[in-house]
């Protein structure tokens, strides 16, 4: 993969080459195989390149095809290059050579600015066609591969990262802060509602499954995937069927992401997700006598367990299982030992390019990926988006659309299932679903009368002016965050609501800047475009039926998921159970921290005071770990205004 940058004069101006120049020097804190630029009067195109797959070590960028005065710089790797290959007539004895960025080319010539529908992979590109005078700009289809820019009457510039557009930008860099308001008020770890903006005023993104022309007369952007109203119900003859292209489809997915030079990774949990993505994996790459390197975050040696009975810590004997089944898989675990929320934070705010609010994860995820570096891995497989796709099926849902559909016969039938399955009284479930069912303003109606004083945003410490100044209350109702009450979604409301494009963008830019820093690209098969596509071409039935949930992929895993995970139906895999109980060997430090954010007078600007000295006052000087929704609120304003200071 690669970082992109490039600069268009679309005025009277031709292109400086100091800013050009100032572009690629910012590129330097990465550690590229080759880095190149091409240049004309009104046009700068640059590539940094790192070598992930065998055909990334022909890849020259950025490229001028003279014949059709086009022009490419590409952050790619494309999957389905047999189909690619078909499509441009290309000889069999010239694929091992075949770029992705000349097949991007290829379908640029011969399908224009429908091109990107074509694609499958993660990617961000620009094509300079000089006959037209103009720029074409594309982002995957679910964000995977970032692409930032900035715009004026005079230039547009664009990169894979955000600090060498610095260098272009003719106005003072200012902080955004709507986004910041966002980033402050959103629950847990969401950083924006918005896609398009960033913490920058003056610099955005592209969306994910987005395409943008640039020319004189401005940027036009065109949305090129809806998988929501563009996919058609597929309709296939039993069950064994679903499974058999369930199989085809999903194992694909994982197959064409194996292609690398180096090692292959996992991020490896006890659970379905990441199981099966694992299992797969290690069949293919062991008919090439390969290794798979599992990476696996467990707790600490001095965990103390105060979890339920049906959430697990530590997922060592799921993990375990998997290892034991396919030999091939070297399995490393991450315990962490000595690090908490705060660990590598100028490290990893440097890194992302913004604050972050992954208080309970950030510090395993970057140890991962250093680990995985260090072991040559320059693929690292996640199995992140399955809980939408490849093990979607969740009961409350399946009620839910049962019962707006009218389908009572089938509602008993269900019930019956999920109380035989997880031995509940019918009873409770049925009071439980009453919940559920109700509707969502009635439920509201109950919650104002019993809870008078509640305010939706006691979760949070962003200051109240900002709240009404950037209209929150009503922008975060449009999103369903800060519900009065829990929302519950029919099949087609999930669908959607799995799709929205700020999810996509926030793990897009995480995944590609610390894949940048490590050298490594990061791959989720139940990610995939044609997983997606088949997964909500799906009725319903085939993900929950008779009680029985995530079905689709508890069958279909048989034989190749160890039964110990494909089966479980009462326990959970709880990661980072043990953040909290790190902070405690440096809690007088981080207290003092704390404190010391009291005499910052830009904390003023953007948190409740009050509300902060109560959260402070609330965790205590003497660490006892009770009240973990208030340290972590802190952890995230101590974060926020330590990127202030970078």
């Amino acid at each position: 993969m690669s970082a992109i940058c490039g600069i268009v004069c679309l005025g009277e101006n031709i292109i400086s080459l100091k800013n050009s120049k100032n572009m690629i020097d910012k590129f330097k804190v990465y550690d590229f195989d080759y880095v190149d630029t091409w240049s004309r009067d009104k046009i700068f195109l640059g590539c940094g390149m790192q070598y992930i797959t065998p055909e990334s070590k022909f890849e020259k960028l950025p490229y001028q095809d003279k014949n059709n005065l086009l022009s490419i710089t590409a952050d790619a790797i494309i999957d389905n290059r047999q189909e690619l290959f078909s499509a441009f007539n290309i000889p069999e004895e010239q694929w091992r050579e075949t770029t992705d960025s000349d097949l991007i080319l290829r379908a640029y010539i011969k399908w224009g600015k429908d091109c990107p529908k074509y694609l499958v992979g993660d990617f961000s590109f620009a094509v300079w066609d000089e006959k037209k005078k103009e720029l074409f700009c594309a982002r995957d289809h679910t964000g995977t591969r970032t692409f930032y820019y900035y715009y004026s009457k005079e230039t547009f510039a664009f990169c894979s990262v955000i600090k060498p557009l610095f260098t272009t930008v003719d106005c003072e860099i200012a902080l955004n802060e709507k986004w910041i308001t966002d980033f402050l008020a959103l629950p847990l770890t969401l950083h924006q509602c918005e896609c398009g903006e960033t913490i920058y005023e003056s610099i955005y993104e592209l969306p994910p499954s987005t395409s943008m022309i640039v020319n004189a007369q401005g940027i036009t952007r065109k949305k090129f995937w809806d998988p929501i109203n563009d996919i058609k119900p597929l309709k296939l003859k039993d069950d064994k069927s679903y499974e058999e292209e369930f199989r085809k489809v999903f194992g694909e997915a994982v197959r064409c992401r194996l292609r690398t030079i180096g090692e292959v990774g996992i991020r490896l949990s006890g659970g379905m997700d990441s199981g099966s993505v694992a299992c797969i994996a290690a069949k293919e790459l062991d008919k090439k006598g390969k290794e798979l390197k599992a990476f696996s975050s467990i707790p600490m040696k001095e965990y103390k367990n105060n979890l339920g009975e049906y959430n697990i810590a530590d997922e060592s004997e799921y993990i375990e299982s998997i290892t034991n089944k396919y030999k091939n898989i070297e399995l490393n675990y991450c315990r962490s030992e000595g690090q908490n929320s705060l660990t590598n934070m100028d490290f990893i705010i440097n890194a992302i390019e913004q604050p972050h609010k992954i208080v309970e994860n950030m510090f395993w995820y970057n140890g991962i990926m250093e680990g995985a570096s260090k072991q040559d891995c320059r693929v690292i497989l996640n199995g992140q988006f399955g809980n939408y796709t490849i093990s979607y099926g969740d009961f409350p849902t399946n009620m839910l659309t049962l019962y707006r559909k009218g389908k009572l016969v089938k509602s008993i039938k269900e019930i019956n299932g999920y109380s035989k399955i997880h031995e509940i009284p019918r009873i409770r479930i049925v009071k439980a679903l009453f919940k559920v069912i109700a509707p969502y303003k009635f439920r509201k109606f109950l919650s104002l009368r019993l809870y008078k004083n509640a305010c939706e945003f006691d979760s949070n410490l962003v200051n109240k002016k900002l709240v009404s100044k950037w209209d929150i209350k009503r922008r975060y109702a449009k999103c369903g965050f800060y519900s009065e009450v829990e929302r519950y979604y029919d099949y087609n409301e999930s669908k959607k609501f799995s799709m929205d494009p700020f999810g996509f963008s926030q793990i897009g830019s995480i995944e590609t800047k610390m894949g940048l820093a490590y050298g490594i690209v990061e791959r989720d098969p139940t990610r995939d475009k044609r997983v997606i596509e088949f997964c909500f071409s799906l009725p319903i039935e085939q993900f929950v039926r008779e009680g029985v949930d995530r079905r689709m992929v508890r069958r279909a895993m048989e034989g190749i998921l160890p039964d110990k995970i494909r089966l479980n139906n009462s326990k959970r895999g709880f990661q980072s159970a043990d953040w909290v109980q790190r902070l405690e060997g440096d809690w007088n430090n981080i207290y003092n921290k704390f404190k010391e954010l009291l005499n910052d007078k830009k904390l003023y600007n953007y948190i409740d005071i009050d509300k902060f000295k109560n959260d402070l006052l609330l965790v205590g000087e003497n660490f006892d770990g009770n009240h973990p929704e208030a340290i972590r609120r802190l952890l995230v304003v101590l974060i926020f205004l330590e990127f202030l200071k970078i």
